[in-house]
């Protein structure tokens, strides 16, 4: 009798499973991702890999949860004594712990380690081709983007909102800070704030009184009327302010680029 249970469990998870999959898969494909960045498609690989893993794991549990209700329950609710008292089964353990074991440590191995290895060599390559610079400075409850290279304070858009601009396939290297750029008081008196663009597939946490570092390359010319995904927005929960924390983030060619500096010089020669 055991044997037929567990042969049944094995078939009712495997289609389980497969059905699963067919449907994450047909999910990942169609609408569920936008990633405009060199670091975004290898955060999203990762992603995609440890799901196509994890997701027989859950639907082991989650039947083997559903298939003892089921089939062990007391018929007409009177609790009755099991013939069979098995207190443990030390083969079932000691596979249970194996597998957890060897997942953890794949995981660990790939995506995790490998991945990391290969978002910092393109890090080491990328920082001799002039990365852009950009320093984000964080504050209740505004992003404040500025361009040291080109002697850009505070970019603006013609509304005079704080808006990111960045050029197609040129490294870019954030400097992440959180104060109040326009009131002198104890840099460590701010909160954290966490900088995210759900497009890049990036997130850091900013914390007063550090400076932090995201690097990265968009791929796509694209903004927010390409995708809501294509805007920075913070992720850590800042004040009351916190769910309109958010910025617009253009992603165009060189030349608009070039054009969008001198506009943002102009702008700042007029004290906008």
């Amino acid at each position: 009798m055991a044997l037929a249970e567990a042969t049944v469990f094995a078939v009712i998870w495997a289609i389980v499973t497969a059905i699963a999959e067919i449907v994450f898969r047909r999910i990942k494909d169609h609408s569920m991702y936008y990633t405009i960045s060199s670091q975004g498609h290898i955060a999203l690989s990762a992603f995609n890999f440890l799901s196509s893993w994890l997701i027989p794991i859950f639907t082991f549990m989650a039947v083997m949860v559903i298939f003892a209700l089921v089939r062990f329950r007391a018929p007409d609710n009177t609790p009755r004594p099991s013939p069979v008292q098995t207190l443990r089964n030390k083969w079932y353990i000691l596979l249970w712990v194996g597998v957890s074991f060897a997942l953890n440590i794949m995981f660990w191995l790939h995506p995790t380690a490998v991945d990391l290895e290969t978002m910092f060599a393109n890090w080491k390559q990328q920082q001799n081709q002039h990365p852009l610079i950009v320093n984000v400075t964080a504050r209740q409850w505004e992003w404040i983007f500025s361009y040291p290279q080109y002697g850009i304070t505070q970019a603006v858009n013609a509304q005079g909102l704080d808006e990111l601009e960045l050029p197609v396939g040129r490294p870019v290297e954030f400097f992440l800070r959180s104060k109040d750029p326009f009131h002198s008081y104890d840099i460590y008196a701010d909160v954290i704030h966490s900088f995210w663009i759900p497009a890049f597939g990036i997130k850091e946490d900013v914390i007063p009184g550090e400076t932090r570092t995201e690097f990265l390359v968009p791929d796509h010319v694209a903004n927010y009327e390409t995708s809501p995904l294509v805007r920075v927005q913070c992720a850590e929960v800042c004040g009351p302010g916190h769910p309109y924390m958010e910025a617009p983030l253009s992603i165009v060619t060189a030349k608009q680029f070039s054009q969008w500096i001198a506009h943002q010089k102009s702008l700042q020669a007029q004290g906008a």
